[in-house]
Order: structure tokens, then C-alpha cells, then sequence
């Protein structure tokens, strides 16, 4: 008797699920940091860059009709690779999933690090769109002869609230990767960290080091959805993940804390039993992998968490709080 076939492998199933609700801004009347590094960027540089790369992605919100040159020339990183992937999609008469980026890039506020050093970023904080969630859109270049390009625009999650930071014009001091000074963990452990809860959820050893948080529960979910699904036929499931390449990012907060930009790509295998038959692909990753039908595949997500890390010591008790997340398809490849 033949074995069951593979079930439907969903673009969808591993999507970030972000549900309708108001966030809160931070408050921008704090004073002056310290660090008087330069900003950046000045404030009104700033605003030109944002409205120019709005421009550009606003023009290029429906992924079918989207100029991949205009794309390329303002957009980089997993913002790029997320709209790449969703072009390709639209373009094979799919549907491409939700991925929780922004659907409005109106700036209420920046985050304008003072920094000498390359690369360089700072961050917007948009109006929320038709979700009623604002995003951080946080910008990159990565020497004083490339431009500020659009790298990630993850959404707040429902209900939750950025920490308070300084006005504008004052500036954050940035904060480095490895820096833990009155920190429970430097932006670098605290990217690592969450990405094995994301990946061993209750099992992994830091799990007790993070708050619970919506994004999190529906990775858990899902992956326990398809882990079960893959494994009923007589599948395997199998799940990696690792961060970008210069993919974290760190400026204080008002308190004394860390807000983290952690950036990750995110692999799923699902392999079928040896004598099983071919199942259909979603139409999504069937536009991706090239195929509609597959005994398996290799899916990869890009993800960007915005974390909330409280000030206090490594002992102290305190948890790291996410509050802003984005999550999609990148590349399939099928069996």
C-alpha cells in the first residue's frame, strides 16, 4: 500500500500573522543623549531620504506592477529580497502572503543614531495603514558613497509600544553589537538568543529570557502545524536559523535599555517519505520553487524583530520584550 501523499506545502502556513489593533508611539520630548557622536543623518536630510523611498515603494506596492530598477535603487536587504520574492509570485498569478511590512511610510517620528562610523542606518517610525499598525522602517548605507536605502519594515505588534526615545534632533547614541554595559545582554546575544526561541521555542535554554510575544506564538503554531502534518505521512521536518550578515543593529533608549534590529533568514525542509508521491505545492512556493508538485522542499523566510532590551544586569531578571516584527518568502526550492 502506498503511503500518503505530501500534504500542500503553504506559503501562507509559516506567515507572519499580525492582527488588526492600535500601537502605541514612543514620546520624543526626551533630552539629549551623551554621546555626542554626529547624527547620522540631520533631521531634514532625513525627511528628503523618506520621502523619496516612499515615493519609490508606494509607486511599487502592488508586487505585480513593481519597477524592480526603481526597487533596487531604494531598497536593499530583506525588504528587497521580500518584494523580489513577491514580484515573482504575482507575476506566476499567485497571491503573495502577508508578510506584517508596512503599508504606509508617512513619518511620525525618527530614530536618528549619532554614530561616526560605516555602515550607517536610522529608522522611521510610519503611520499605520490599513493594518492601524505602524512599522519601523529603518534605512541603511553602507559607506559615505552609497545612498540610505529602505533595509526592513517591520510592524509593532498588536497593543505593544515602543520604548521611549530621544527627540529627533537630540539624537541616540548607538549602541554596539557586542556592548552590554548595563545591558542584561549585548544586541548580538540578544539577536542570537531569540532566534533558538524562535527556533526550540520552551526547549531552548533562554526561553525564560524573553516575554512572550504574538509573533513568536504564531511561528510556534505554525511550525507545529506543518511538523505535524509532514511527520503523518511518514515526513521529516527540519528548521534552521541564523542571522544576517550584518544584521544587527542597536541604539539606547531613554531608560538606559537597547532597541535591537535583528535580522534573520529562516530555512524549513520538509521531506517526504521515500515512497511517497508528489503533492501539490501552494501556488506561492510553486511559483518560487518552479514546479507545481514536489515530494518535498526548501523553503527560506527572512524575518526582522524589533527587540525592546530593559537596562539592568545580566542576573537581574529582567526580560527582553519584541515589539515589531516582518516575516516572508524568499526562495523555494522543490523534490
Amino acid at each position: 500500500m502506498r503511503r500518503p501523499a505530501v500534504s500542500a506545502l503553504s506559503a501562507g502556513a509559516l506567515a507572519l500573522a499580525l492582527l488588526g489593533g492600535c500601537a502605541q508611539l514612543p514620546a520624543t520630548s526626551a533630552p539629549a543623549p551623551g554621546d555626542r557622536a554626529p547624527l547620522v543623518v540631520e533631521p531634514v536630510q532625513a525627511t528628503r531620504v523618506v520621502a523619496a523611498a516612499g515615493e519609490v515603494l508606494r509607486a511599487g506596492a502592488d508586487p505585480a506592477t513593481a519597477d524592480p530598477q526603481a526597487l533596487a535603487a531604494r531598497v536593499s536587504g530583506p525588504e528587497l529580497d521580500l518584494r523580489t520574492a513577491a514580484r515573482t509570485v504575482a507575476a506566476a498569478g499567485a497571491t503573495p502572503a502577508a508578510t506584517g511590512g508596512a503599508d504606509d511610510f508617512e513619518a511620525i517620528t525618527s530614530v536618528l543614531p549619532r554614530s561616526g562610523e560605516w555602515p550607517r542606518w536610522f529608522a522611521t517610525v510610519s503611520a499605520g495603514g490599513a493594518d492601524r499598525l505602524p512599522s519601523v522602517v529603518v534605512f541603511r548605507s553602507g559607506s559615505a558613497r552609497e545612498p540610505f536605502t529602505v533595509w526592513a519594515t517591520p510592524s509593532l505588534l498588536p497593543g505593544v509600544s515602543l520604548p521611549t526615545l530621544a527627540a529627533p534632533a537630540d539624537g541616540v547614541a548607538a549602541v554596539g553589537v557586542d556592548e552590554a554595559t548595563n545591558l542584561p545582554m549585548s544586541p548580538r546575544e540578544a539577536a542570537d538568543r531569540y532566534a533558538d526561541v524562535l527556533t526550540r521555542g520552551a526547549d531552548s535554554e533562554f526561553a525564560g529570557r524573553f516575554a512572550p510575544d504574538g509573533y513568536r506564538s504564531g511561528v510556534e503554531a505554525s511550525v507545529a502545524r506543518e511538523r505535524a502534518s509532514i511527520e503523518a505521512g511518514g515526513g521529516t521536518f527540519a528548521q534552521e536559523r541564523t542571522v544576517l550578515a550584518d544584521g544587527v543593529l542597536g541604539v539606547r533608549t531613554r531608560d538606559g535599555g537597547a532597541l535591537v534590529v535583528a535580522g534573520y533568514r529562516w530555512s524549513t525542509t520538509l521531506a517526504g517519505p521515500p515512497d511517497g508521491i508528489s503533492g501539490r505545492l501552494d501556488p506561492a512556493l510553486a511559483a518560487l520553487a518552479g514546479r507545481e508538485q514536489a515530494l518535498g522542499a526548501t523553503v527560506v523566510r527572512e524575518e526582522v524583530v524589533v527587540l525592546s532590551v530593559p537596562p539592568g544586569e545580566a542576573d537581574g531578571g529582567s526580560r527582553v520584550a519584541v515589539v515589531a516584527a516582518q516575516s516572508g518568502l524568499v526562495s523555494a526550492q522543490a523534490r
